[in-house]
């Protein structure tokens, strides 16, 4: 038999109310009292009902999380910081995948509402978010990650920071000349400030990145980065380092050039940015701007659940965390 709440209490000695605050996660429970609810619980094989939690609370215990792709390394450790900050307050997480497809992200955002999720974590697929806007309207917490969203709370990386430290690193080893790569996504946060902090700490030191060697490609993909090592190849005048937003597109540049026998870095210097989990295991280990992704996910967790306890709070967190540059072969 299913075992009730006042079975519960009465193994726990305790009233229902006391022991429904405990197994709801609910305040105003003492510590000692908490653990000997839920072991009683525990003891008769209890096992919330969120569905039946969420029609009385009109929330269920649960939230989502919209990233632009699951197989990017850059993502893996935000989700698990994600999971850290939700398991110690009794939620469950739900992952769902955009593919930086704006309206899968918009019907992804209308699934998490209509499961009543007590709030989302999104990182946008580009800036036109009027879907998030709707949810957080309707009384979802929303809040951005690893992208800046001005019109509501957001957690990332300082990446016109990352920027200059890259640009700050190429100058100190005495390149003058030097090329730029990135995905040509105009809506993307992230890329957009990498590329303004680089292109002020070069401007102030009177260098120019040549439209010729500011390389756009589709994706983020290792195939396109494969593809500029093509481009660069062809070029009558080739940089002496380059800059690749992202290091996915950076391992890719490096063991195309090498298979064709440009080498890393004496012809060319490569500096990459998000130092993924297998940044330095490649030919070249690759010097990358490390951001706190970990903690980013935890944050971002943080800043929801604490959204959720005060919705009606005016001020949006918005909150970058600094980057570092770490150095390795590819640009000694």
């Amino acid at each position: 038999m299913k075992s009730r709440l006042i079975d519960i209490a009465r193994r726990a000695g305790v009233s229902t109310i006391t022991a429904s605050r405990a197994l709801g996660g609910g305040g105003l429970v003492a510590e000692a009292t908490r653990k000997r609810i839920l072991a009683a619980a525990a003891e008769l094989g209890y096992v919330p009902n969120l569905i039946a939690r969420g029609l009385v609370q009109k929330r269920t215990s649960v939230v989502g999380v919209l990233l632009r792709e699951l197989a990017n390394p850059f993502f893996a450790p935000m989700l698990r910081g994600i999971e850290r900050a939700a398991e110690l307050r009794g939620y469950l997480v739900v992952v769902g995948e955009s593919g930086l497809d704006e309206q899968r992200e918009s019907c992804y955002v209308d699934r998490f509402r209509q499961l009543r999720m007590g709030g989302m974590i999104v990182t946008p697929a580009s800036s036109r978010v009027h879907h998030l806007l709707v949810a957080r309207s309707a009384g979802t917490p929303v809040v951005v990650m690893a992208r800046r969203w001005e019109e509501g709370d957001y957690v990332t990386g300082d990446n016109l920071e990352g920027g200059r430290l890259v640009a700050r690193h190429l100058l100190s080893r005495g390149h003058r000349l030097i090329g730029l790569l990135r995905p040509d996504e105009p809506d993307n946060t992230a890329i957009q400030d990498r590329t303004n902090g680089f292109k002020e700490v070069l401007a102030a030191a009177s260098v120019l990145v040549p439209p010729q060697w500011d390389f756009l490609t589709p994706s983020t993909m290792i195939a396109d980065g494969a593809e500029s090592a093509d481009r660069i190849r062809e070029l009558s005048r080739r940089p002496t380092a380059i800059f690749v937003t992202t290091d996915r597109q950076a391992l890719g540049l490096i063991r195309r050039l090498r298979a064709h026998g440009v080498r890393v870095p004496e012809d060319l210097a490569v500096v990459g940015y998000d130092d993924i989990p297998y940044a330095d295991c490649g030919q070249v280990p690759l010097t990358s701007v490390a951001v706190p992704v970990e903690r980013i996910g935890e944050m971002s967790a943080e800043v929801l659940f604490d959204r959720m306890r005060n919705p009606g709070a005016c001020e949006f967190r918005q909150i970058l965390l600094p980057p570092q540059l770490v150095v390795r072969d590819s640009s000694p």
